[in-house]
């Protein structure tokens, strides 16, 4: 049995160095319903990935269907990054770099793999953690796993190649306010190595404040950390206040949002005894100040909005393809360190532009979860609502193609 798996796993680990997620960052943060302005629990993920391309696809699992972010180049799909599933067990992930000792000596690590697995056929906090628990060692894992459930459970799994440490999210004592945050290092793992220590910082001032404001939500994780360029080891912030620009350009170093970020991704759950058909990932691809969020429902199965698919005649998302056209004219110098800076007055102009954009988003797509709540998921309503979301987003692709070929701002 162990040969097996052994097999399986360096099968994988070949289809890794292809698709899998190379040495890159990421935000994330799992917020239980006590703390949440909504009532709800939702864990959020801030992707940063050497993958420009992305997009949602459904899945039949093993136990459960599910829908989640995959690579678009990973067409044999092997890897989810963020999903759901069908009975409202929620997953991400970010990797973690001081979690000792490696035994995969710089090989691609399997988060991916362990992600998609899961979501096939967990439904609990509890049935992840002996998921994890029975993996062969070495797992191949140096990350740390978001999760939450439709009872209440909300954890992170700080997970290396010969253990794990769960930090529960509910646990006053680990959580004294109802939420968790991590980039990449882990808390279990060696002192003041890893990656992202600024970002947890940036982070972490953005919720306290939140917090105290009782304004935990999908639409401010959007509106805020998202789209955040608030640096707290400099304490300055591009867009208010103290740090505030002279010149249109700007270095792109330990923002939440970064040159290598291809999409953010909250999955707001439910609670005990609510319809977990309500359960609804908003999805948004690409580089977030030149994007928007998107609602998806597990339970629409294919039902996914057409700006937010691959497939059927097209390689990759439109969405994604809008985000990624408008950052090439934000990261416009190849030659040297040239990604690290950027024009951040069309940063600023693209933001402004996709503001209303994503308030009707969430508009229509708080409309579909009442009505699920109230008389439970509805085909039809969902269709309704995805060609609403269609129409705009060609409605504002155009507008912002019109506008970087138009508008001396991107084009000077």
């Amino acid at each position: 049995m162990r040969k097996f798996l052994w097999i399986a796993i360096i099968a994988v680990l070949i289809e890794s160095f292809l698709f899998g997620e190379p040495l890159y960052g990421c935000t994330t943060a799992v917020v239980t319903a006590r703390a949440s302005a909504t009532g709800r629990p939702f864990l959020w993920k801030q992707r940063d990935t050497g993958t420009e391309w992305n997009h949602i696809a459904h899945f039949k699992g093993e136990r459960y269907d599910f829908t989640g972010l995959v690579n678009s180049e990973d067409t044999v799909t092997r890897e989810v990054w963020t999903g759901v599933n069908s009975t409202g067990f929620a997953i991400m992930n970010n990797a973690s770099y001081n979690m000792k000792p490696d035994s995969l000596m710089g090989l691609p690590e399997l988060e991916g793999v362990v992600m998609m697995k899961a979501l096939g056929r967990c439904a609990t906090v509890d049935e992840f953690e002996e998921y994890i628990r029975t993996l062969p060692e070495p797992r191949c894992l140096e990350t740390n796993f978001g999760v939450i459930d439709a009872q209440g459970g909300a954890a992170y799994f700080e997970v290396w190649d010969y253990g794990y440490v769960k930090y529960d999210a509910n646990d006053p004592e680990i959580a004294p306010d109802g939420y968790l945050i991590r980039t990449n290092f882990s808390f279990s793992g060696l002192e003041d190595e890893g990656m992202g220590y600024v970002r947890y910082q940036n982070a972490t001032h953005l919720f306290e404040q939140a917090y105290a404001q009782k304004k935990l939500s999908p639409e401010w994780i959007f509106e805020v950390p998202a789209r955040s360029f608030y640096n707290a080891q400099l304490e300055t912030d591009l867009e208010r206040g103290k740090g505030r620009l002279r010149s249109a350009w700007a270095v792109d170093q330990d923002y939440i949002p970064r040159n290598s970020t291809a999409a953010s991704v909250v999955v707001e759950g439910v609670c005990g005894g609510e319809r977990t058909d309500a359960v609804t990932m908003w999805c948004l691809l690409g580089y977030p100040p030149c994007s928007y969020a998107v609602p998806v429902w597990v339970c629409a199965g294919e039902r996914i909005p057409e700006c937010l698919r691959a497939g059927a005649g097209k390689d990759r998302a439109p969405q994604n393809e809008m985000a990624v056209r408008m950052k090439r004219a934000i990261f416009p110098v190849t030659r040297d360190n040239g990604k690290r800076y950027m024009r951040f007055d069309r940063t600023q102009d693209a933001m402004r532009q996709l503001e209303r954009t994503e308030h009707f988003s969430f508009q229509v797509g708080r409309e579909v979860i009442r009505q699920i709540e109230e008389r439970g998921y509805d085909p039809a309503v969902v269709d309704d609502c995805n060609r609403k979301l269609d129409v705009l987003f060609e409605k504002i692709d155009a507008r912002m193609a019109q506008r970087q070929e138009q508008s001396t701002l991107w084009n000077e």
